[in-house]
C-alpha cells in the first residue's frame, strides 16, 4: 500500500515537472509519468520482495529443525511488511495459521487462517476443516467453495473437500464435488479413485498424500505415517507475488 502511495507520488512529481514547467504537453508527460511509477513500483517490489525471501528462508530453517514457535514469532515480525504492499499480510498469517494448525492448535490457528491468502490452499483447506471440527457445515463448505475456485489444479483440495462433506454423512455431496474435481483436473488419478470408492460405497483411500494430508490432523495413519510432520508440506514453496 505504502508502495503504491510512493509510485503514485513519484509519477504525479515528473507530469508535474514536465508539464507545467511546459517541457512537454500533457500527452508526451503522462505516459512518461506511468512509466515512472510502474518503474518506482517495480523497484520496491523488488526490495521488498528480497526481504520475505530472507525471512522465509529463516522460517524453513526453523521449521526443519522442529523450532516451530521460533517461525512464528519470525513471520509475526514480519507482519511489519504488510503496510508495504498488498498480500503480503494474508499471505503471511496464512503461514502462522498453518503452523499452529499442524500444532493441534486449532483455536490460535483460526483467526490467522480466516485471513489466510485465498490461493494459500492449505490454509483455507485447514480452516474449512476447522468449520468442520466445530459442525459449522455451512461455512465449511463456503470456504471449500472459495479455495477450489481459486486452486483448481489442487487435486488434494477437493479430495479434502469431499473428505470432509462425508464426515457430515453427505456422500451424495462428496460424489458431486469430486465428479467437478475430476473434470477441473482430469490428470489426478487419486480423485478419480476415490470417486469410484465413494461410488461403491466405500471409505475414500487419503494415506498415498503422505505427510500432505497427514498435516489436516483429519485421520489416524499407521506407523511412520502417522506421525506429525515437522514442518507446513506443500508442493508449492513460494509466495505468490504481486
Amino acid at each position: 500500500m505504502i508502495h503504491l502511495l510512493i509510485s503514485v507520488a513519484a509519477g504525479a512529481v515528473i507530469f508535474c515537472l514536465l508539464y507545467f514547467f511546459h517541457v512537454l504537453a500533457w500527452g508526451w508527460a503522462l505516459p512518461i509519468a506511468l512509466v515512472v511509477m510502474m518503474g518506482v513500483n517495480y523497484l520496491l517490489g523488488r526490495r521488498l520482495s528480497k526481504a520475505i525471501a530472507e525471512l522465509m528462508e529463516g522460517v524453513g530453517r526453523d521449521l526443519k529443525t522442529g523450532k516451530m514457535d521460533r517461525a512464528i514469532r519470525t513471520l509475526e515480525g514480519g507482519l511489519k511488511y504488510g503496510r508495504y504492499q498488498f498480500f503480503v499480510t494474508s499471505q503471511l498469517k496464512a503461514q502462522i495459521g498453518v503452523i499452529h494448525y499442524i500444532k493441534k492448535d486449532f483455536n490460535t490457528a483460526f483467526p490467522f487462517l480466516k485471513k489466510a491468502f485465498a490461493r494459500h490452499w492449505i490454509a483455507q483447506g485447514m480452516l474449512a476443516a476447522i468449520y468442520m471440527r466445530r459442525k459449522d457445515k455451512e461455512r465449511m463448505i463456503k470456504t471449500f467453495q472459495r479455495a477450489v475456485r481459486y486452486n483448481p489444479k489442487e487435486g488434494l483440495l477437493w479430495n479434502l473437500y469431499a473428505f470432509c462433506l462425508l464426515r457430515t454423512g453427505d456422500r451424495a455431496e462428496a460424489i458431486q464435488v469430486l465428479i467437478k474435481g475430476s473434470k477441473k483436473h482430469p490428470s489426478d488419478e487419486q480423485i478419480r479413485k476415490n470417486l469410484i470408492h465413494l461410488q461403491n460405497n466405500k471409505k475414500m483411500k487419503m494415506k498415498s498424500y503422505g505427510e500432505m494430508w497427514i498435516q489436516f490432523h483429519l485421520e489416524k495413519m499407521p506407523g511412520n505415517l502417522g506421525r506429525r510432520p515437522s514442518y507446513p508440506v506443500s508442493r508449492r514453496r513460494r509466495m505468490a507475488r504481486r
